[in-house]
């Protein structure tokens, strides 16, 4: 009796050491991926940022540095290794700083946002099953869309600069306000996510005493409406979700299904190259 009572003491020892062993390797194997994977998406992202910004040559006040542009990346709870078997990354959130950078209305960089990923397949073409963003877009950096804007539509260059001199968050009563030839008449506009649209309506728009032309304001909406959409959505099929009007800034979220990050607005497109680059081929 005292044999087998022995036997199976050692037995029940032998199990629970390998079932520790594997527990512990397993432990190890999800944190050294997590690690690893984190920093080289890292690493890379930076090296994007950086590289995009000085190729266009633009530069703002604090130009971007590869440690300045690093993004926080993270892999929720699900266990990343089991999630790497079935051929996806679970989740992942990534917050990135801004490395926006704007000369002679070229932008360049981006402005901060928050990406938050769930089923995100590994290939060559970086697909999340699902997708929710938030940007945080300065003045400056609506300034310079909307100048760019009026340029293409015009044929005129310099015409952006020199029509359209200024915008002004007003969180108070959550609109944009526009500023042309110094301050000589004004626009305001309220923006607004609808039916998964970005839409700015006028709601005053006066020269001195006298009304703007409704073909004018539409124009500004229009050119407004277009570089956002061109910077945040790209070709995908996100939908804006909700605008928030702060002192300073424009914060948006857009959502969407089955998004491909290569399609994208430019604002994700050092996302899509660093998520690329770190998975294998399908």
């Amino acid at each position: 009796m005292a044999a087998k009572k022995s036997a199976a003491s050692t037995a029940w020892k032998v199990f629970l050491g390998v079932f520790l062993t594997v527990i512990a390797v397993a432990l190890l194997a999800e944190f050294g991926l997590r690690w690893f994977l984190s920093s080289q998406m890292t690493k890379q992202f930076a090296a994007h940022s950086v590289s995009h910004t000085e190729g266009d040559g633009a530069t703002g006040a604090d130009p971007a540095s590869e440690e300045s542009a690093k993004p926080d990346v993270s892999f929720g709870a699900f266990p990343l290794t089991l999630g790497m078997l079935t051929g996806e990354i679970p989740q992942m959130h990534i917050s990135t700083p801004s490395t926006l950078s704007i000369k002679d209305g070229v932008i360049s960089g981006q402005p901060a946002a928050e990406v938050d990923v769930k089923g995100m397949k590994l290939s060559k073409e970086p697909v999340a099953r699902e997708l929710v963003t938030t940007a945080s877009l300065p003045e400056e950096f609506l300034l310079a869309t909307i100048q760019r804007g009026i340029a293409q539509q015009s044929g005129y260059d310099a015409l952006g600069d020199v029509v359209i001199t200024e915008i002004a968050t007003n969180s108070a009563s959550e609109s944009v306000d526009i500023d042309f030839a110094g301050g000589l008449f004004k626009l305001t506009l309220v923006p607004e996510a609808r039916d998964g649209q970005l839409t700015f309506t006028a709601t005053s728009s006066k020269v001195l005493a006298w009304e703007l032309p409704e073909e004018v304001t539409q124009q500004i909406s229009s050119a407004l409406t277009a570089g956002m959409q061109s910077q945040l959505a790209g070709q995908s099929d996100l939908r804006f979700d909700d605008i928030t009007v702060l002192d300073g800034e424009l914060k948006m979220t857009l959502s969407g299904r089955n998004i491909n990050l290569n399609e994208m607005g430019q604002q994700y497109g050092e996302l899509g190259a660093a998520v690329q680059e770190n998975t294998p081929d399908a």
